[in-house]
């Protein structure tokens, strides 16, 4: 019970934080991204500011710590397709940690809510209607684009979040985008959230450890080798062997 009291209290604390602040951070964003809009075309500094703004939510309950690992093996001034399991909503904010200039590919329902819709408008994320066949090319001619511009490209293979804190079965966009432009691809693990906040959940938990890995990129010679399957299912039993090795360091 006393846990749960605690709970309430950190999560009314934090949920609150977030509702008056968001619209001063908003408006400071939309100065920023105002002023150096002639500057800064790849939203470099945009993308950072989002980063800092996260970063703040991220670190408001001390009861939270994060680590972020292997950020040097993204290089810069090289372009990726990052991937990354996703847990929970938290996940955006523990990624923009890595500190990275990418555009996500974000599913359209998410753009339509206020703030973190505009911020995706405004930063040139690249939105998708699931099940929309001319959506997904629209998608797929985005990053491209946005990859010959020198921005990677961000996507979670599985979709949407999990239950149950486990990697699900991958879909195939990101790896036919790898194949289609012969661009490495990143396999990134975090853990932490989906115990934090689970999916469908309102409660935050106390005490955590966030872990953001960035694991050894597969490079484009290995994309162009493997065949489709070989190719999600290489990089997706890599990311589950690096999950579980996560959680052991963390048990013993």
């Amino acid at each position: 019970m006393q846990t749960k009291l605690k709970s309430f209290f950190v999560s009314l604390y934090i949920w609150a934080f977030i509702v008056f602040t968001i619209l001063p951070f908003f408006l400071l964003y939309i100065v920023v991204w105002i002023l150096l809009f002639p500057f800064d075309r790849k939203k470099r500094i945009a993308h950072y500011f989002t980063t800092l703004w996260t970063h703040v939510y991220l670190t408001i309950n001390p009861g939270w710590r994060i680590r972020v690992e292997n950020r040097d093996r993204i290089k810069r001034n090289s372009q990726y397709i990052l991937v990354s399991n996703h847990q929970s909503i938290i996940d955006i904010a523990l990624l923009l940690q890595l500190r990275t200039n990418f555009r996500w590919v974000s599913k359209i329902e998410l753009a339509r809510f206020p703030f973190i819709g505009w911020v995706i408008w405004m930063n040139d994320h690249i939105v998708v209607r699931r099940g929309d066949k001319q959506s997904v090319v629209q998608m797929s001619e985005a990053c491209k684009k946005s990859l010959s511009q020198g921005v990677s490209i961000f996507m979670f293979p599985e979709g949407t979040r999990t239950r149950n804190g486990e990697i699900q079965e991958f879909k195939e966009g990101a790896f036919i985008l790898a194949k289609d432009t012969g661009v490495p691809i990143v396999p990134i693990v975090l853990d932490g959230a989906s115990s934090a906040l689970p999916k469908k959940g309102f409660w935050f938990r106390v005490s955590q450890v966030f872990t953001v890995r960035v694991l050894n990129e597969i490079p484009a010679d290995i994309v162009c080798k493997l065949d489709l399957q070989q190719l999600i299912d290489h990089t997706r039993t890599e990311m589950i062997r690096e999950l579980g090795s996560m959680r052991n360091a963390e048990r013993a």
